[in-house]
């Protein structure tokens, strides 16, 4: 990672975090980004201890203006950007509304539709692409969920939004290929988001375990590299197997990760 200099939305905690920490000891300038100042400085204390490069931009998905200003502001500051990761994702909405397709109201399904894809890809990747468009070796990395191809109780509109970021990186990936950008997805599996440890394994024999954030780092940090360069438009599942032997994570376990 050398050389790129990356945007991370939502990397104040969990996934984004790892991704950002780790992009960074990787040799990548790292803006971090997200709503709570004091954590995101936190992060930005932890890169720059290990010796990385970092700053804090603040960031809410939610307002198109903010995601405008922010991806100017880092490409300002670190002149230009080559990474864009899109991870935030409306994590307290997503937990108000967890109900059945018919109790949703209007406004709360927007919401979940504004946080997880119209701000947190569709602005963030159009702001972007200018600065992308002029880097080499450029990348959009789109975080998704197993909600995405699987049916989960209350959790309609989360799912609708992750399966449209799936197409969409499809269609970033052909319209992107003039402009020498790459576009990838990464569909997350159960993660235990406030974690960085080797995660919860289910032990007996059994496929899968409860992922943890640096799972979903390694591979960001694959698919946002340039030993990538031939990998775009593609769906990478990073979710410990689950997707194949879902059974194999108890009801008990999986109460213990929250669902990507």
């Amino acid at each position: 990672m050398s050389g790129k200099i990356a945007l991370v939305s939502g990397s104040t905690r969990g996934i984004g975090r790892s991704i950002a920490q780790q992009f960074a000891a990787e040799g990548a300038k790292v803006a971090i980004s997200g709503r709570t100042v004091e954590r995101g400085q936190k992060v930005v204390q932890f890169i720059r201890d290990a010796g990385g490069e970092a700053e804090f931009f603040p960031l809410d998905v939610t307002s198109e203006d903010s995601v405008q200003a922010t991806v100017a502001a880092v490409a300002d500051r670190f002149g230009g950007l080559t990474t864009l990761v899109n991870n935030a994702a409306p994590t307290d909405v997503v937990a108000s509304t967890i109900k059945p397709l018919h109790e949703y109201s209007t406004d709360e399904w927007e919401a979940v539709m504004t946080g997880a894809l119209k701000g947190n890809v569709f602005w963030a990747s159009k702001y972007a692409w200018p600065h992308l468009a002029e880097a080499e070796g450029a990348s959009i990395l789109n975080i998704s969920s197993g909600q995405a191809i699987a049916g989960f109780k209350g959790f309609a509109a989360y799912g609708a939004a992750k399966s449209a970021i799936n197409s969409l990186t499809r269609s970033l990936a052909v319209e992107g290929a003039a402009d020498g950008i790459r576009a990838n997805c990464i569909m997350v599996g159960r993660v235990v988001s406030g974690r960085g440890d080797a995660g919860h394994h289910t032990g007996g024999g059994r496929l899968t375990r409860i992922g943890n954030p640096m799972d979903i780092a390694y591979a960001a940090t694959y698919l946002s590299s340039d030993e990538a360069e031939f990998a775009t438009g593609s769906m990478l599942t990073v979710d410990g197997g689950f997707s194949i032997n879902g059974d194999a994570v108890s009801d008990a376990e999986a109460a213990a990760g929250a669902a990507g």
